[in-house]
C-alpha cells in the first residue's frame, strides 16, 4: 500500500513540475505518502485494537474453559468420593450380617432357628444344607422381602437401613475356628437393594469371602462389590476387620475397625485406588450403626491427585453420617444417605 501510495504522487508530481525536477518529486511524494500513512496507521491501531479484544476475549473463552473443566473434574471427584463412601458403608453392613449369621451357627452346622430380629420382621432365611458332617459345609439363604418400593417399616435393619432381596451365605467349616472360611454371594439377579431412605435405596451385588483369622480378627477378600447407579461402580480389594470390643457374639453391639485397600472402577471413567489409612471405625448400637465415626480413606487417579475422605471432620466420633471430602486443596462436607 505504500509503495502504491508513493508511485501515485510521484507521477502526479511528475506532471505538475515535469521536467528533471526529480528531488522536488521525491520529497512531495516522500510527504504525501508519509501524511496518508498517518491515516493508514490508525486504522491499523483501530484494527489492532479490535484484535487485541478479540484475542482477550478467546482467552477469556479458554480459561472459562479450562475452569469449566476443573469445575467439572472436582464434580466427577466428588460424585465417585461419595459414591465410594456409599459401597464401603454398604460393604461393612453386609459383612456384619454375615458375621452375625455365622456366629449364630455351631459344631454340628446351622442352628434349630436363626435368631433375625435384627434384621427387619420380613426376613426370613432358607437351609439349603445344614451339616458340615457331609463335607462341603453349609449354606443358606437370607431374604430380606420384596423390592417394592418404598420399601416397608418392616425391612428395616437394626442398622436404621432397609433391606429387600436375597443373599447366600456359605461356610466351609465351623464357624468359631481358627481359618474358617465364610463366602458371601449376592448376584444382580437377587434384586438385592439397601439404604437408609426407604424411598431410594442402592441396588447391590456381591462376591466377597471372610477368613477368620481369631475371635476378634477377619480377612475380607472383596472379589467384587457393584453398585448399580447412573453407570456401574465397581470396588476390589481386600480388608482386615478386627473387633475392638466383642462382648456379644456376632458384630451386633460391638465395636470394631477396618483397615484395607483395593481399587474402584466406573465404566466411564479411570480406575481410581483406595486405602484406609486411619482404620475405619464403626460402634454397631442403636442410633449409630449405620456409618464409620471415624477414619480417614484416600483416593488417588492415574494422574495421582488425591482425594481425602476424613470420617471424623469434627474429631468428636459423631454418628452423624458426615464425611469431609478434599479435593486440590478444597474441602466440601456431605451426608451420607
Amino acid at each position: 500500500m505504500l509503495v502504491r501510495q508513493f508511485c501515485k504522487y510521484w507521477i502526479k508530481c511528475k506532471r505538475c513540475f515535469g521536467g528533471n525536477q526529480y528531488y522536488i518529486c521525491f520529497i512531495e511524494a516522500v510527504f504525501a505518502t508519509f501524511a496518508t500513512t498517518q491515516f493508514d496507521f490508525r486504522m491499523i491501531r483501530k484494527y489492532l485494537h479490535h484484535t487485541l479484544i478479540a484475542l482477550v476475549f478467546m482467552l477469556g473463552l479458554i480459561a472459562m474453559q479450562s475452569c469449566e473443566r476443573i469445575n467439572q473434574h472436582k464434580e466427577d471427584g466428588l460424585q465417585m468420593a461419595t459414591d465410594y463412601c456409599l459401597m464401603q458403608s454398604e460393604l461393612a453392613s453386609i459383612i456384619e450380617l454375615a458375621d452375625e449369621m455365622g456366629d449364630q451357627t455351631a459344631g454340628k452346622g446351622t442352628p434349630p432357628e436363626f435368631i433375625l430380629g435384627a434384621f427387619g420382621k420380613t426376613t426370613s432365611v432358607i437351609i439349603s444344607d445344614s451339616t458340615y458332617f457331609d463335607g462341603d459345609g453349609i449354606e443358606f439363604e437370607i431374604n430380606f422381602g420384596p423390592n417394592t418400593l418404598p420399601l416397608s417399616e418392616n425391612q428395616r435393619g437394626y442398622d436404621g437401613k432397609y433391606r429387600s432381596g436375597k443373599m447366600h451365605i456359605k461356610i466351609q467349616s465351623h464357624y468359631q475356628e481358627k481359618t474358617s472360611k465364610l463366602e458371601l454371594e449376592i448376584d444382580k439377579s437377587d434384586n438385592f437393594w439397601m439404604g437408609i431412605n426407604p424411598n431410594q435405596p442402592k441396588n447391590i451385588a456381591i462376591s466377597c469371602s471372610v477368613i477368620r483369622q481369631d475371635s476378634k480378627t477377619h480377612n475380607v477378600t472383596i472379589e467384587s462389590l457393584d453398585f448399580f447407579g447412573k453407570n456401574t461402580i465397581t470396588l476390589k480389594g481386600s480388608a482386615q476387620l478386627v473387633k475392638l470390643t466383642s462382648s456379644n457374639p456376632g458384630i451386633i453391639g460391638n465395636k470394631y475397625q477396618i483397615l484395607g485397600n483395593g481399587v474402584l472402577m466406573e465404566s466411564d471413567h479411570d480406575e481410581l485406588t483406595w486405602e484406609v489409612v486411619q482404620p475405619l471405625i464403626k460402634n454397631v448400637v442403636p442410633g449409630c450403626s449405620s456409618e464409620y465415626v471415624n477414619g480417614m480413606v484416600l483416593l488417588k487417579d492415574s494422574d495421582k491427585s488425591t482425594t481425602t475422605l476424613d470420617y471424623d471432620p469434627f474429631e468428636n466420633e459423631s454418628c452423624d453420617r458426615i464425611v469431609r471430602v478434599t479435593i486440590a486443596g478444597k474441602s466440601t462436607d456431605i451426608t451420607l444417605d
